[in-house]
């Protein structure tokens, strides 16, 4: 019976076939891109998913100290906030001689310092070049203090960020026949003599200052001071001993 019906229907859809064809006679063909469509056609790329939490969050800062990155040859705008979270934490400075409560991030071509503290000003500094395009700075008395800056081929760039009982000293080296500095090293030494501060002391650019007290303009910078305090703790007590020297300026902390 179901083989009496398949029959019946195949002969009738070939019937029905023959008569279309009839009366389409004479008429053009299809062209072959229309022939060849699909009547529904699948999309040409899957759609992508809604973004989640997970994806869109900001990296946290690292503390993890890594070999210095390939700096790319074109020129870019500094970072801005947490944008320095993608960064790559250095100090080529051996770890038992790196200064104390600092931290140093590459990004790009920009190099970033914060060391908090009984910060009281800086001196010895070389090879910035230009305040507000090469590099930026503000230094708060005895809070932090915080300096970006461009890093260049054939540069060797030097500061020491002094504060009331050691100071911190930057050694930047990258030979101009390499593609990335061979050191930058963030020292830890004895304070600063203030045999630099009668050249240029005081002066916006000059190689050394005064640091300012802090006077109710830095709640953003001091906010995310402390954020990279409260990662730098989480990081250590996570046994990451990079992260102990940025938060507390030893090996292991309390």
């Amino acid at each position: 019976m179901r083989s009496d019906a398949r029959t019946t229907f195949a002969i009738g859809g070939a019937l029905a076939l023959a008569l279309l064809a009839c009366k389409k006679e004479g008429a053009p063909a299809p062209a072959a891109s229309e022939a060849a469509k699909p009547s529904s056609p699948a999309p040409a790329t899957a759609p992508s998913p809604a973004p989640t939490g997970a994806t869109t969050a900001a990296k946290a800062p690292s503390f993890k100290i890594s070999d210095v990155p390939d700096i790319p040859s074109e020129k870019s705008n500094p970072p801005q906030g947490t944008e320095w979270d993608q960064g790559v934490a250095v100090n080529t400075q051996g770890a038992n001689a790196r200064a104390k409560r600092c931290s140093m991030h590459v990004l790009r071509e920009w190099l970033r310092i914060y060391c908090s503290g009984k910060v009281v000003g800086y001196e010895k500094k070389e090879d910035f070049g230009e305040l507000g395009s090469d590099y930026y700075e503000k230094f708060v008395e005895g809070k932090y203090a915080s300096l970006v800056i461009r890093l260049k081929r054939g540069e060797n760039q030097k500061i020491r960020i002094c504060r009331e009982n050691d100071r911190a000293s930057l050694f930047v080296s990258w030979p101009p026949s390499t593609d990335k500095p061979k050191n930058i090293a963030l020292g830890h030494g004895p304070p600063c003599d203030g045999s630099d501060w009668g050249a240029g002391y005081g002066k916006a650019g000059g190689q050394a200052m005064k640091a300012k007290p802090g006077a109710g303009a830095d709640e953003a910078d001091l906010a995310a001071l402390k954020a990279a305090d409260d990662a730098a703790a989480k990081d250590c007590k996570a046994g990451n001993k990079d992260a102990c020297w940025v938060y507390c300026g030893e090996a292991t902390c309390n």
